[in-house]
């Protein structure tokens, strides 16, 4: 009864939800850029009043990614315009959506397209690893105007009508999405039939993940790039965009292709491959932290760690037989 109770409640917030969300989408379409940008600064400012657990989790990865480096007040600075950031983000994909706007190419400048331009024409596909900075919906129109139709791998959200309309959108935007619920060989054939394949890498991830640090603490990573450009020996860059000030201008970058660590060892080459990848993002982060999307659990690994850390420490100390060893 419980059971049910709990899974009708559920499905009546992803309703409302949903509904809420189409119509930001039908106000989004409406609006000219600049109102629309007003807009999206409005809502991030919106979300991060109403949103204190999120608010709370962003101020909390900040202390520990950047403790030393900013003062409190330059830390809840950063908080604040991190939500206006998502806001604007949210707000430029559903416009954008609607408005085939001229003066996109314009808008938007992209910096090291020759380089993959040249791997792509040998026949290979082409794999790019980014994070959630900038506006990385709209980096992938972006390049899609740039490569052609490009794969992406995205996680379906939670709730599957909003999830499913995203989809949609990254459709009408010219992407191919190939759900992480797919597993990799939908990956691995779009790279071996010639395709540019991107990844969002700074998310935690369970499956397929390898344990690396960024910022200094524990975190998994997906090992799906690493993996699959040492099996299929395909170019891998770096690509990433940021926003200027709370506009919808941006610049894009594409770095590479990156030189690997290939070996004997598979797994060591994985591992170190995939720190390597952290280290690049973890630069751009510090360089940009405004940008950044501090509310994802990052850091889940290290905190599961710590809570084992923590019960191995009190049963040794409940048990100090246990820590000294049997006489």
């Amino acid at each position: 009864m419980a059971k049910s109770k709990h899974r009708f409640v559920r499905r009546l917030r992803h309703s409302a939800a949903y509904i809420l969300f189409r119509a930001l989408c039908v106000c989004a379409g409406l609006l000219p850029r600049r109102a629309a940008e007003l807009a999206g600064r409005a809502l991030g400012r919106l979300f991060w009043l109403a949103s204190p657990k999120r608010r709370r989790r962003a101020t909390q990865n900040i202390q520990w990614a950047l403790a030393g480096q900013l003062t409190k007040k330059e830390m809840a600075r950063v908080v604040k315009q991190s939500f206006i950031h998502m806001g604007l983000t949210a707000m430029e994909t559903l416009w954008a959506d609607k408005h085939d706007d001229a003066s996109f190419e314009e808008r938007f400048p992209v910096e090291g397209v020759d380089a993959v331009k040249a791997e792509l024409a040998k026949g290979r596909g082409v794999l790019a690893f980014t994070l959630h900075l900038g506006n990385w919906e709209i980096f992938g129109s972006r390049m899609a105007r740039v490569f052609g139709e490009i794969a992406v791998v995205a996680l379906p959200g939670k709730n599957r009508s909003v999830s499913d309309y995203i989809v949609r959108v990254r459709e009408r935007m010219g992407l191919r999405v190939i759900s992480s619920e797919e597993g990799v060989r939908p990956m691995a054939r779009a790279l071996k039939n010639g395709s540019f394949l991107a990844i969002l890498i700074d998310r935690h991830v369970d499956a397929a993940s390898v344990r690396t640090k960024f910022f200094g603490r524990d975190a998994a990573t997906t090992s799906i790039v690493a993996a699959l450009a040492r099996r299929l020996d395909v170019p891998v860059f770096l690509g990433y965009s940021v926003r200027s000030g709370h506009s919808f201008r941006h610049r894009g970058f594409f770095e590479g292709p990156l030189e690997l660590i290939r070996t004997h060892d598979h797994e060591s080459d994985v591992r170190a491959n995939t720190q390597r990848f952290n280290d690049r993002l973890e630069v751009l982060v510090r360089r940009h932290p405004e940008q950044w999307l501090w509310i994802q659990k990052r850091w889940k690994l290290a905190k599961k760690l710590r809570r084992e850390r923590q019960r191995r420490e009190a049963a040794e100390a409940a048990d100090p037989a246990e820590q000294y060893g049997q006489n």
